[in-house]
């Protein structure tokens, strides 16, 4: 994301959506409000508590999970929104926390309770790697890009206990099913964004 500078020259800044999610989460996190926000099958009869479904990305109830899911909006999240653009990277953010914790509330409603019960953005950060590790356009780097994802997943449930691996899972897997085009239908069209 670039901004307009003096002289009308392009100046880098600080993209949007990621740095206002990054200050949420910790405000969030600040004012104990992670509980709160916990992805609880069993609450998502109220009518009231619907919001869990979107709204579990942005609570935390551990520090190492708020820690990480904080490094890597600097470093993943703000190249996907620059990427993406500020109004495409919230879509996606959005429609990808929605996915994930749907996703995980029909497993806990399988039976596998650890599948939901928690909150952060950790599955989102699957998502959106996943999401993109498919596509051609991203540069080559050390690693293939559809191995980061999968790489993330493995360690992250040795470095924070929230959210739990299937939860995890279940955003890997939303992403996949993002890149596969299950979500086209709910991509804004260019006129709405321009809009």
């Amino acid at each position: 994301m670039h901004a307009r500078g003096p002289h009308g020259q392009l100046s880098p800044a600080l993209p949007l959506a990621s740095s206002v999610l990054m200050l949420l989460m910790s405000t969030l996190w600040l004012v104990g409000a992670g509980p709160g926000l916990v992805l609880a099958p069993e609450l998502l009869l109220d009518p009231w508590q619907v919001h869990r479904l979107l709204t579990h990305a942005l609570g935390h109830t551990a520090l190492p999970g708020l820690l990480l899911s904080l490094l890597l909006l600097p470093t993943v999240g703000w190249q996907q929104e620059c990427h993406l653009g500020t109004l495409r990277f919230l879509h996606a953010s959005a429609l990808l926390a929605l996915a994930s914790g749907l996703l995980a509330v029909l497993l806990a409603g399988l039976g596998l309770s650890s599948a939901a019960g928690s909150c952060g953005y950790m599955p989102v950060h699957l998502a959106m790697l996943a999401g993109e590790g498919h596509r051609p356009r991203r540069p080559r780097g050390a690693l293939p890009p559809w191995l980061s994802p999968w790489l993330l997943l493995a360690l992250t449930p040795l470095l924070s206990s929230e959210p739990p691996f299937l939860q995890l899972l279940c955003g890997l897997l939303a992403g996949l099913a993002y890149a596969a085009g299950a979500f086209r239908w709910l991509e804004p069209s260019e006129r709405r964004l321009q809009v």
